[in-house]
């Protein structure tokens, strides 16, 4: 797990993010989680939505494991193919009741939209924070302030020469647009963490979700790196090098001020 624990703390040292980067691993039918893996009934008393436990992985450090069992939310569920087929017919109608939708048609086309595992590919999942992980990860899941963010997409981008994807939905952020469809799709995306991120997971206002898959470790610490060699760094470098505006107004008076200012910098 060394070059993961690197990764982590490499992250944590170029982004200065105030939660930790998560590390995601599905897991195959037999494969066990890792010994210390806390399930959501014994760390809350009951089962809860992935994004809570998301949150006790990158805020409290722990590492969590889910199965169809300990999740409650539905859309999580469906997104990871634990909803025994149902979730084609519950979607719609939870977007209409919800009022994300405003017909039938439209509720029906948002929830095609989204991701979902094919049903039975994965009987559980661990989230474990990266620069300590206690599994190897399919895709690993940043979240920050845009700034940070933007300091992502510019190491992504310096591999590609392209924009990175996004898919901003307002809902299933966390689970779906993040963690699902980087999975599927095998490449770095931005997320928009969804209302139940932030009404049940205590997700900032100012956060932003950034996941990409084990396949991009290196390119991304590389990208990071290189950019930062040229100043491009969080936190941001702000210029300053310039002559304030009252400077001059302040030497025109005989402000001693003034004088030192102008005398001493243009």
């Amino acid at each position: 797990m060394e070059r993961w624990h690197k990764l982590g703390s490499r992250l944590e040292e170029f982004l200065r993010v105030s939660t930790f980067p998560v590390a995601v691993r599905f897991l195959e039918k037999g494969e066990e989680a890792p010994e210390k893996a806390r399930l959501p009934v014994q760390e809350a008393g009951e089962p809860m939505a992935l994004c809570q436990g998301i949150t006790f992985t990158r805020r409290r450090g722990l590492t969590m494991c889910f199965d169809r069992d300990q999740s409650t939310c539905p859309l999580a569920i469906s997104a990871l193919g634990w909803d025994e087929g149902e979730g084609l017919d519950f979607l719609p109608a939870f977007l209409l009741a919800m009022n994300y939708a405003r017909d039938e048609e439209s509720a029906r086309r948002k929830a095609k939209g989204m991701a979902r595992l094919e049903k039975g590919r994965f009987d559980s999942l661990v989230l474990s924070p990266l620069a300590r992980t206690r599994v190897e990860p399919h895709l690993v899941m940043v979240f920050g302030n845009p700034a940070q963010v933007m300091r992502l997409v510019q190491a992504v981008s310096r591999w590609t020469g392209e924009r990175v994807a996004a898919g901003f939905g307002g809902i299933g952020g966390s689970c779906n647009e993040g963690l699902v469809r980087t999975f599927l799709e095998e490449q770095p995306r931005v997320a928009l963490p969804g209302n139940g991120d932030r009404v049940f997971a205590a997700t900032q206002d100012d956060e932003l979700l950034f996941c990409f898959p084990a396949s991009w470790a290196d390119r991304v610490e590389e990208g990071l790196e290189a950019t930062s060699r040229r100043g491009i760094r969080y936190p941001i470098p702000t210029f300053l090098n310039y002559r304030l505006p009252f400077v001059d107004l302040m030497a025109k008076y005989g402000h001693p001020g003034g004088e030192a200012e102008s005398g001493g910098h243009g």
